[in-house]
């Protein structure tokens, strides 16, 4: 789990350009954790994994780290419960991570509009940008999951 948190630190530097705006992948291992080992891996590496993100920003937004424990800890849970639905295997993937998004958007909007006191149309895009990142990412976990033991190798 030290890796995937230093990977998520790492990814938090990165962003990719996309038109006026740009994405981060630091979701990916927090995602990839919380799917692969579970709700309180997740969380843990969601908590450790934020804190360049948060501290980069101008002013540091130390609430990314609540908001990115949010993420992995209900990725992993809704995904314990899910996992074994019938169907294709990404189903169970992406609803867990669209329904761990509610959760968490709900708790960004409050604290990003009433204690960081931005701009609600900000916030919305913020959103956005969170959904369009946590999509890439569980994308690019089902590879990992089904390509890769990725639970026996971070034991």
């Amino acid at each position: 789990m030290a890796v995937m948190c230093a990977i998520a630190n790492v990814l938090g530097f990165l962003a990719i350009p996309i038109g006026v705006t740009s994405i981060h992948l630091m979701q990916l291992p927090i995602i990839l954790t919380g799917l692969s080992l579970g709700p309180w891996s997740g969380a843990l590496v969601g908590f450790v994994g934020a804190v360049v993100m948060a501290y980069e920003l101008t002013p540091p937004n130390p609430y990314i780290l609540l908001g990115n424990t949010i993420l992995g800890f209900f990725s992993g849970g809704f995904y314990l419960q899910l996992r074994n639905m019938r169907g294709r295997p990404i189903t169970p993937q992406v609803i867990s991570v669209m329904g761990a998004y509610v959760v968490q958007s709900s708790y960004v909007y409050v604290t990003d509009v009433y204690l960081m006191a931005m701009p609600p149309p900000m916030v919305q895009v913020i959103l956005l940008k969170l959904l369009l990142e946590d999509l890439a990412s569980v994308l690019l976990c089902h590879f990992v999951l089904f390509r890769v033991n990725i639970a026996e190798i971070l034991r």
